[in-house]
């Protein structure tokens, strides 16, 4: 089985701060852990506190694969299909590689981390994947750390900004994404694609997020767009200390007593979490060979009437509306602490149901994002 790429410690709780890197941030309530944040931020050195983050993180699995990279790449191998011959030459001139060759970069730039001699690109061993392997030449090692280094602290936070640009986390209750809502912030998914939109468009790009190029701006969308549609990188449950799902922005919610699941990431199910199970796509799903269903269905999803840098709102919401799916026939037993995180066990009302439902909802997902990066590439390259 295949993943989507979602580094499993970027956060997925209340804004993507420093408690995202801590593992026991996770034990605690949203409002207490906002006071705990300040304090860290006072803290001088980065990399002695890395230190102390790193060994906290001891024994706990790094990432949880998201769409992984096949996924990113059947959205894009989609797409390719769906191209203008005018967005194809646009495509090639600009960045010289199709939208299934580029559309796992933003998950191979995570390799880039800060150490002792500095900032450097290693690949994970634990997660090989030759997706990344046309992007491992000297030229293409020095990009990737470049665009790290720009987008490393500029968001508010002391390290690994570029990895909030993923997701973002507004509770399914909700009919749609809003600026105000808890788990939004403007270095999210949302804000992260209207940036390369505006860029591509020849417009300045909004702080925190730097994008040097047109190619840097492509590789972004292709990766991106296809994030949107995991239903678990916008839609989010919070619980109450009962486990039971809660709306973080009711106003009878007590900051004390709401706490986030990090995106699905602290729902264990077996020796994995319910997020994980979701970035799993089926065997048969390949870049190599489109079904032909995908490929109808993605021709005939009609692209919206608005200016394209709008687009992605109205994508969110409908990632949004799919993520309540995910919570139907699901449950909560309440949560325990492990290595000093919050995690809380899954249980299904019909599992066997459930996981077939997933896979529709996948291939659903999965052609929308084929088609809609097509739609917003052949809309740029007009």
């Amino acid at each position: 089985m295949q993943l989507f790429m979602h580094t499993g410690f970027e956060g997925n709780i209340l804004g993507c701060k420093w408690r995202d890197m801590l593992p026991y941030w996770a034990a605690l309530p949203l409002g207490l852990s906002d006071k705990l944040e300040t304090r860290m931020h006072n803290y001088k050195s980065w990399f002695g506190l890395a230190t102390v983050v790193f060994a906290l993180l001891g024994g706990l699995p790094q990432q949880a694969l998201a769409w992984g990279h096949q996924g990113h790449m059947v959205v894009g191998a989609l797409a390719d299909q769906l191209l203008t011959d005018r967005a194809r030459a646009g495509l090639q001139a600009d960045l010289g590689l199709t939208l299934e060759q580029a559309a796992p970069w933003a998950d191979c730039v995570k390799n880039v981390a800060f150490g002792p001699k500095g900032f450097a690109y290693a690949a994970d061993e634990r997660w090989p994947s030759p997706a990344c392997t046309r992007f491992e030449t000297q030229e293409g090692v020095r990009a990737m750390r470049d665009y790290v280094v720009r987008n490393w602290d500029a968001c508010g936070q002391r390290v690994d900004c570029h990895k909030t640009y993923h997701f973002t986390d507004v509770a399914y209750q909700h009919l749609r994404y809003r600026a105000d809502y808890v788990g939004v912030n403007g270095h999210d998914l949302v804000h992260a694609i209207r940036a390369a939109v505006v860029m591509l468009q020849g417009k300045p790009v909004p702080a925190p997020f730097s994008i040097a190029s047109r190619a840097e701006a492509l590789l972004l969308l292709a990766h991106f767009v296809g994030d949107l549609h995991q239903p678990l990188h916008v839609g989010a449950v919070y619980l109450d200390a009962d486990a039971q799902p809660v709306d973080p922005d009711a106003k009878n919610a007590a900051s004390d007593a709401v706490f986030a699941t990090r995106g699905g990431n602290s729902l264990e199910v077996g020796s994995s979490n319910l997020h994980a199970m979701w970035d799993d796509i089926p065997d048969t799903l390949r870049s190599s060979s489109i079904p032909v269903a995908m490929l109808h269905d993605a021709r005939v999803l009609r692209a919206s009437l608005a200016k394209p840098e709008r687009w992605v709102d109205a994508w969110a919401q409908d990632s949004l509306t799919a993520s309540r799916e995910v919570f139907v026939g699901v449950h909560f037993s309440p949560a325990s602490l492990q290595k000093g995180a919050r995690v809380w066990q899954t249980s299904f009302d019909d599992e066997a149901g459930y996981r077939a439902r997933r896979e529709q909802l996948q291939i659903r997902q999965l052609t929308k994002a084929g088609a809609r990066l097509a739609q917003l590439v052949n809309a740029l390259y007009r």
